[in-house]
């Protein structure tokens, strides 16, 4: 069965490489007959955003049974891990990391990619974590139009209620640029950070985990992306060196009790 499945797969590649000479341009979302009632957004834009991940898909891993666990970031040291523009093939590692060191995490999901990936987006809340908005297509909202903000907020939540059977609870505005009108619209607290590695910078996982150990505190709200096989690869050093220093791996909404939609946060408790 394996043998003829490469042999099928390998024709079908020698196929596409056949007929990709006579083609002018990546296909579009209406060429695929893939229709957006909020967003005419290319799928070559789509294909720009999954460069990052391996090419290899990994099949989602068997849901574990949660085990809740009550911490108390007043007295202990808490951190929260938090990933941006997923969900991607690259979040199954970054995953499989967090599982194995205990650790929950918050992720900040792209509407793109929810629709790409949302049996991904189920895997994240099935492991315990927690899942929050980041925009349709991380543009910078300042720049829209509260008709244009509305349509992506609900459209975003719907692709997440769609995946999950959940809304998002949470925000997170995309290069953490936000206005009055901006918050207005989201009704949901704006989660920001303390420590910004910027992973999407160096994509160097030497320094991606130089920085977030260093700058590390309680409290810490440490952004990433794990949508960057740097990070991916950065990761289980940060979670080893963290927890040998006793931190606690903790949500956005563990850390911080009681969020105000109305506010914006950068860290938590003793975080600063």
């Amino acid at each position: 069965m394996k043998r003829w499945f490469k042999t099928s797969l390998g024709l079908t590649i020698f196929g596409a490489l056949l007929i990709a000479p006579f083609s002018n341009s990546l296909p579009t979302s209406a060429q695929t007959k893939i229709t957006d009632p909020i967003f005419d957004v290319a799928i070559a834009q789509l294909h720009l955003q999954l460069a990052e991940v391996e090419d290899e898909e990994q099949e989602p891993e068997p849901q574990p049974e949660l085990v809740t666990e009550s911490v108390d970031c007043q007295l202990e040291k808490c951190i929260a891990l938090t990933f941006d523009d997923g969900p991607t093939s690259n979040t199954y590692g970054i995953l499989k990391s967090l599982k194995k060191a205990g650790a929950k995490a918050t992720f900040f999901a792209i509407g793109l990619q929810l629709r790409a990936h949302p049996e991904i987006a189920q895997l994240v809340l099935s492991q315990g974590h927690e899942l929050g908005g980041h925009s349709y297509d991380h543009r910078k909202l300042p720049y829209l139009s509260r008709a244009e903000l509305e349509r992506d907020f609900s459209y975003v939540s719907k692709l997440m209620f769609e995946a999950t059977g959940e809304r998002p609870e949470l925000f997170r505005p995309p290069f953490g640029e936000y206005d009055d009108l901006v918050q207005e619209v989201a009704q949901s607290p704006l989660i920001l950070w303390s420590v910004d590695p910027k992973d999407w910078l160096t994509r160097n996982p030497d320094e991606t985990y130089e920085r977030v150990v260093q700058a590390a505190k309680p409290g810490a709200i440490v952004v990433m992306h794990d949508n960057l096989a740097s990070t991916r690869f950065a990761l289980p050093r940060i979670l080893k060196t963290l927890k040998s220093r006793g931190y606690r791996f903790v949500t956005v909404s563990e850390m911080i009790k009681d969020l105000n939609p109305n506010e914006v946060y950068r860290s938590g408790p003793n975080g600063n």
